[in-house]
């Protein structure tokens, strides 16, 4: 006994899904065939794509009547359904089919234009003249199923395959219906199955795969998986897995499953294509591992520069140099400039190199354009800031003009100055954020009041490295901020961690004094 399909809305879908799957393919074949077109149909197309519709019906008849071929049999499918003539196309098809009755353009044009007029009768039998024309191919039994997994007959799309297995001996051919169907009928693990099958020989149905089993129940995932991640890996399957993975909030796992493959090209594509994706989503790891994975297939300037983007955002600096290594231009220092540079220069200042960074921008100066000197000099503001270089951080500033007064390290500056409000507005606005930033705005934006010395003079000491000193000026903070006080002697407490004798006392204060602080 077959189960139903569940629900119309799964119909809809699997049907809009195979459009979406079958037509790139489809569209590919036809502006191939275009090229070696006969002028009276290149000029009915051009007609069709200037909406003249009727006038290219003509040309499209005429055509067909000398010597049919799919792109003129497929444009006048098109314009007589813009003109509402759908009705009119199927003489013609008669009469082509008669003529080349092993042509599948002309009988898949057929089925589809009887499946609009609702004629499930002679479409029935459409589809059985066209087996008996083709007993040993598959495509009748793939082409009348699909259409019918379109209307939501999953059913009969079902009893039609399996009489595609009766009468080819085997599914290999039918595989990808079969899967479709198992997942509308939600036989799931059936449909992973059979999407295995089928996806090492087509790949390019890996997102088809897992569109159609990601409604899957959290309690069948697990066998959907170990059906799709059987050995030997191949791209198809992998990919799908992929996309399920990401669909079920699982990109780590996504990943693992692409790393398993075997590097070749066409691999190295899908590492990048799903470091892009994992860099739009900010998953910085993640993008810098399939960039990694990917460079070492195929190195090439623009993806070791989404690397080295990628590693530094990941909190790995210290990759950047060797991504894209200045050195890699020779003599052309205007395209190290252009290409390279802002990124080392970035590198250094996360490593806490503010005076390397300089002279690196420095040795580079006279190639810079305005904008890009202007973005330089506010990296180089930020790195004196954390530094706490104050003279050097205003003079970087005033190199890169009025914009870069809205930028971090002014937000810094104001900090350091003790003004709260500035420091607020500006700091809310940087785009990568640190784990630095991360623990002022926490103080800051809980702070009360417009000017804050104290706390001030607490973050410029540790911008400068004197963990001590900082310690200490974090407790003076306390006193004068009751409303974030848990939070700054916390700040201090752990500034003493390699002074357990100093730590100490700040933990017990914070227990004492602030029993219910998180703390």
């Amino acid at each position: 006994m077959r189960l139903r399909v569940k629900g119309r809305c799964a119909r809809w879908v699997l049907g809009a899904l195979l459009i979406v799957v079958s037509q790139p393919l489809f569209a590919t074949a036809v502006a191939r065939a275009q090229e070696q077109e006969r002028p009276d149909v290149m000029r009915a197309l051009e007609l069709e794509n200037n909406g003249k519709y009727k006038e290219a019906a003509v040309l499209f008849r005429a055509a067909i009547r000398v010597a049919p071929s799919p792109n003129s049999v497929l444009g006048l499918e098109r314009v007589y359904a813009e003109l509402g003539m759908t009705d009119s196309l199927l003489a013609p098809l008669d009469t082509v089919i008669s003529q080349h009755p092993r042509e599948s353009v002309y009988r898949t044009i057929q089925l589809r234009t009887l499946q609009t007029l609702r004629r499930d009768e002679r479409q029935r039998d459409a589809f059985e003249q066209w087996v008996r024309a083709v007993p040993r191919d598959a495509t009748p039994y793939r082409e009348y199923a699909r259409l019918l997994i379109q209307l939501g007959r999953a059913g009969a799309a079902d009893s039609i395959v399996m009489r595609g297995r009766t009468a080819l001996g085997s599914l290999p051919d039918l595989e990808y219906e079969n899967a479709q169907l198992r997942a509308a009928m939600g036989q799931w693990q059936p449909s992973a199955q059979a999407w295995r099958r089928a996806l090492p020989a087509a790949p390019h149905l890996a997102i088809a795969a897992a569109y159609s089993l990601s409604p899957a129940p959290p309690a069948l995932r697990d066998s959907i998986r170990a059906a799709l991640a059987s050995l030997p890996a191949d791209p198809g399957s992998r990919r799908a897995l992929a996309e399920l993975a990401l669909g079920w909030s699982n990109p780590q796992e996504a990943w693992s499953f692409l790393a398993a493959l075997r590097p070749d090209t066409a691999v190295a594509t899908m590492w990048e294509d799903f470091g892009d994706r994992a860099f739009t989503g900010e998953l910085w790891s993640m993008a810098h591992d399939a960039f990694i994975a990917a460079l070492k297939v195929r190195w090439t300037a623009p993806l070791a520069t989404r690397a080295a983007t990628a590693a530094l955002r990941a909190g790995a600096p210290a990759e950047v140099a060797a991504l894209v290594p200045l050195a890699y231009w020779g003599a052309d220092s205007l395209s190290a400039a252009r290409e390279f540079l802002s990124l080392n220069v970035a590198a250094l200042v996360a490593l806490g190199r503010a005076t390397e960074a300089d002279n690196l921008v420095a040795g580079y100066d006279r190639l810079l354009v305005p904008a890009q000197r202007m973005r330089l000099a506010q990296v180089l503001a930020t790195a004196w800031v954390r530094a706490g270089d104050l003279p050097r951080a205003r003079a970087a500033l005033r190199a890169a003009g009025p914009e870069a007064e809205s930028g971090e390290a002014a937000g810094w500056l104001a900090l350091f100055d003790g003004q709260l409000n500035a420091a607020r507005s500006l700091l809310r606005t940087v785009r990568e954020p640190s784990a630095d930033l991360a623990l002022a705005m926490g103080i800051v934006a809980r702070a009360r009041g417009d000017t804050a010395p104290e706390l001030g003079t607490a973050f410029l000491t540790l911008a400068r490295g004197d963990s001590g000193k900082a310690s200490a000026a974090f407790v003076v903070a306390a006193a004068q901020h009751p409303e974030v006080a848990p939070a700054l002697l916390l700040v201090a407490a752990r500034l003493r961690a390699a002074a357990p004798d100093a730590a100490i006392p700040i933990w017990a204060r914070i227990v004492a004094e602030h029993p219910a602080a998180p703390e």
